[in-house]
């Protein structure tokens, strides 16, 4: 409107031929029914930013000579429409506004910037509908800024709450201004709102491009990005909304609400801590903090007593280290991490004083493989990387080994640890080896990829084929990471399965607390389905023990398989591996589809007739 207002007074200025306020004061008193002077006194003092003296002179102008007819409409529209101006813009009296503008039209009613500025007036009023009136009027009329009349109508349809027809003009104004940036963000809203996510989020990328400091654009770009399933970018979003504004609890609560949809507990756990900081009286979320670190804590141990059993020992003790920081204290992980300690404590040692020997005896090889056993245990092992470093000098027996070696793992299916120690081998191999070498680096890729492929194409069939499983989804995925722990589409696929299982629970628990009254079998049946995808969930077993009077089939079987499962554990560690063996069949029994015992009994079966085949 400024702008407007500036053009006007340009033209008038030109037109009229501004002298001083003294001069034109001086014009009037010569003459003092000049209708035209007076007006360009009303002028002059507008010019000088005097507005209370530009208004009386404006109205005592309207009033004087009326005889003078020609004068008048040469003055009077322009005149009623800079008081309405002087009103709106200086005064913010809407009232006063609207009266002269109304005045303008009557005298002018072919201009459509009047209805313009009485639109503008009946806008701030709060009198949205003859504000619509009057912006469609000045469309007709043949506005020439037609940009910011869309705009108006569409803030209007936007706060009545038509969010289909605001839309429209949104889009009209982005076609005719496409950095319109107000356009822009409510457009964004809109599209949000409408639950269109691809179109909210192509705005809010435009938004953030020319407001990079807009915490509200990143939010709400982080809740559209999750809707399409995008959660790196919805991490980047949030932790962008974040780093402007990290008071906010929401946005704290929702990334680490996608961190957890990702298997990324540790940083999960941290930014729900910094949301209960936040907002210390919102129960959901200190509900999905104990959420979450139940989770994090059992996929912690779980992982570590399974590289245990893998002698692993290095990666069991940080998966244990990492439990112990979610449950300081607990006796279980304690006890394993006691167990990884003790081991590593006696095998290093037998594995360093083998290395030694075989070195001494020049058995080249045989000082690799000692060694390269410390390094799996502990890679920061100082003695065993020296040793690595002078066995590196005798060449041919360490490739002969490393290839060895390599083709073993190729030979049992591990093409990415086959793929690594290739890749290592041509560091060092002689040029006459090296197309050799590559031949094999090219096969292993190959046999890795052909092998991610279609563990991919198994969880993207357990996870939306007619028989959904997504414990079997989720368990392929986990394989594929495995083999490349950055894949995108399994990283993907494990946070869409821990959002939809916990949209699930949330809809079957509903389901169940609204049928406890009316339904109690249909309100049971719920429950259980929230125990099936979460057996540890504490509001579906406490509504079964209301409802039937003992604990749900899931929660106790829960509870004994895990406990047979750990039992098993213990069993192996210490050396009983056919009692280990029988253990884990129990877990298997109760549940076929239980990852970790499969893979826990398959080893050990392994391992039990390899110490069989020694005994013979």
């Amino acid at each position: 409107m400024k702008k407007t207002i500036s053009f006007l007074i340009f033209m008038l200025v030109n037109f009229f031929c501004f002298a001083s306020v003294d001069e034109y004061k001086k014009a009037v008193e010569l003459d003092k029914n000049n209708v035209v002077k007076r007006f360009n006194l009303g002028l002059a003092y507008y010019k000088e930013q005097k507005m209370d003296d530009a208004i009386s002179t404006f109205k005592e102008m309207l009033e004087l000579n009326k005889s003078d007819v020609e004068s008048h409409k040469k003055v009077d529209a322009t005149a009623t429409q800079l008081i309405g101006i002087i009103y709106f813009n200086y005064k913010g009296n809407d009232d006063e506004a609207i009266k002269y503008f109304k005045k303008t039209i009557e005298l002018n009613p072919s201009d459509p910037d009047n209805y313009y500025y009485l639109g503008l007036a009946f806008l701030r009023k709060g009198d949205l509908e003859n504000a619509l009136s009057m912006f469609q009027e000045s469309m007709k009329k043949g506005i020439k800024d037609t940009t910011d009349v869309n705009f108006r109508i569409g803030l209007i349809y936007y706060k009545k709450g038509l969010f289909g027809d605001a839309q429209r003009y949104f889009e009209n104004v982005i076609k005719e201004k496409s950095d319109h940036i107000e356009a822009l963000e409510i457009l964004g809203l809109i599209y949000h709102k409408r639950e269109n996510s691809k179109d909210a989020i192509n705005i809010f990328k435009k938004v953030v491009k020319v407001k990079p400091d807009d915490f509200n654009a990143y939010y709400i770009l982080g809740l559209n990005y999750f809707k399409e399933k995008q959660y790196e970018k919805m991490i980047e979003a949030y932790k962008k909304a974040i780093e402007i504004n990290p008071n906010f609890a929401d946005a704290h609560y929702n990334l680490g609400m996608a961190y957890y949809y990702r298997n990324m507990y540790e940083e999960s756990i941290e930014e729900l801590e910094k949301a209960k900081r936040l907002n210390p009286d919102d129960s959901a979320t200190f509900s999905f903090l104990a959420q979450v670190k139940t989770t994090a804590y059992e996929y912690h141990l779980s992982k570590g007593t399974t590289y245990l059993t893998e002698e692993q020992y290095y990666k069991a003790k940080n998966e244990f280290d990492l439990a112990l920081k979610i449950k300081p204290g607990d006796s279980e992980a304690e006890k394993y991490r006691s167990k990884v300690i003790e081991v590593i404590k006696k095998e290093i040692p037998l594995y360093l004083e083998k290395a030694k020997k075989y070195f001494e005896e020049k058995k080249y090889s045989m000082a690799f493989t000692e060694w390269n056993k410390v390094i799996e245990i502990d890679p920061e092992n100082n003695e065993a990387k020296e040793g690595l470093k002078k066995i590196e000098k005798n060449l041919n027996e360490v490739i002969k080994a490393r290839e060895k070696k390599a083709d073993e793992l190729m030979i049992e299916g591990k093409y990415a640890e086959a793929l690594n120690e290739y890749i290592e081998l041509k560091k060092i191999v002689p040029k006459s080896k090296l197309t050799i070498i590559n031949e094999k680096i090219t096969k292993a890729r190959s046999k890795l990829k052909t092998k991610i492929t279609a563990l991919l194409t198994d969880a993207e069939k357990y996870l939306t084929g007619e028989n959904k499983n997504y414990r079997k989804a989720l368990e392929k995925y986990n394989e594929v990471l495995k083999y490349d722990e950055n894949n995108e589409i399994a990283l993907n696929g494990i946070t869409k399965i821990n959002s939809k299982i916990e949209q699930d629970k949330e809809k079957y628990l509903e389901i169940g607390k609204q049928n406890i009254n009316s339904n109690k079998e249909k309100a049971i049946t719920y429950f259980k389905k929230v125990l099936e995808l979460d057996p540890t969930n504490k509001d579906a077993d406490k509504y079964i023990q209301e409802l039937t009077g003992k604990e749900s089939k899931q929660v106790a079987d829960a509870k004994q398989i895990r406990a047979l499962y750990y039992e098993g554990v213990d069993k192996y560690v210490n050396g009983d591996i056919e009692q280990a063996i029988v253990l884990w069949q129990k877990v298997l029994a109760i549940d076929p589809g239980h990852i970790e015992a499969k893979k826990n009994m398959q080893r050990a079966k392994e391992k039990l007739a390899a110490i069989k085949s020694l005994t013979k």
